[in-house]
């Protein structure tokens, strides 16, 4: 299930811990930002046709293994 709407966030987050009324707002707005990082970032890679094969990437920025 894709978590888009604030009530769908809420109704997850309350699944997993006990919140607060105060607690959401922050947490929406980080599901939020989050969301649009992630979005964008999907707009900007090209299509990879197939499943990444994760054995073959580096460990770290400098590509060591």
């Amino acid at each position: 299930m894709e978590y888009r709407t604030d009530e769908q966030v809420i109704a997850r987050a309350r699944q997993i811990a006990p919140l607060s009324d105060e607690d959401l707002k922050p947490l929406l707005t980080l599901v939020n930002g989050v969301r649009e990082y992630c979005d964008l970032m999907e707009s900007l890679m090209p299509e990879l046709g197939g499943e990444i094969d994760v054995t073959k990437m580096s460990r770290n920025m400098d590509g060591d293994a």
